[in-house]
């Protein structure tokens, strides 16, 4: 007599993670097909997140016949303008709310079948739930969620614009990245060629504001030489 163990493969399920797919100033296009009536594509994926930046404006193709194109948004004024069921992080929403069109609260911009659409998304949608789905009312499953960062600045050496000296006491004008700190390291010998002091100033943290400017002072302690260089804060 011959027996049999049953073998029993317990395979865990992973959860699905949908697709985050950045656009910025340098990839501002964005073409958009589908999956039949089930899903938007993107760069070879079904509604994927889109992460795109304030300020920045981007093309929007449909490169297919029918599935129009709604971009809204939720806010403290209307939170139920787009509703789903499911995550939309994990590819598996279903939108539950009815389809906006042009002038209702939320609404964005829309994009026709095989069409282009070009809007560039303020500062005010940074942080809200932003949603793009189909305009047709029976595919509820071609939704995904688009997330609004800020711009993208680009780094900017640090430069001394000007100085002036009364006394002992020295006033700088700097430039550099917008919002970021700063500080100001000297030597008193260019030998080593390294700036090891960190001076003391005034402010205590020199911070550029929205253009990237900043003033300071700080005191030469009767240094016969002083070497300056301005750096961004660790």
């Amino acid at each position: 007599m011959r027996y049999f163990l049953p073998l029993l493969l317990t395979i865990p399920l992973l959860p699905c993670q949908a697709e985050t797919i950045t656009f910025d100033e340098s990839n501002t296009i964005i073409n958009m097909g589908n999956s039949g009536r089930s899903d938007y594509r993107i760069n070879g994926f079904n509604d994927p997140v889109l992460a795109l930046h304030s300020g920045v404006s981007y093309t929007v193709n449909r490169t297919s016949g029918g599935h129009p194109l709604v971009f809204a948004f939720n806010d403290t004024a209307f939170p139920s303008a787009v509703t789903y069921s499911g995550n939309l992080e994990a590819g598996t929403a279903f939108r539950q709310s009815s389809v906006l069109r042009s002038g209702d609260p939320g609404w964005l911009f829309r994009v026709a079948p095989n069409a282009s659409g070009r809007f560039t998304f303020p500062a005010e949608l940074e942080g809200k739930d932003v949603f793009y789905y189909c305009e047709i009312s029976g595919h509820p499953g071609m939704i995904g969620k688009v997330t609004i960062g800020p711009p993208v600045t680009d780094s900017v050496p640090p430069v001394i614009n000007s100085l002036t000296f009364d006394g002992g006491t020295l006033t700088l004008a700097i430039t550099g990245t917008p919002n970021t700190n700063f500080v100001v390291k000297s030597t008193t010998d260019l030998a080593g060629i390294a700036f090891l002091t960190t001076e003391n100033t005034s402010p205590a943290v020199i911070t550029t504001n929205n253009i990237g400017t900043a003033s300071l002072t700080l005191d030469t302690a009767a240094r016969p030489a002083l070497f300056l260089r301005v750096e961004q804060a660790p």
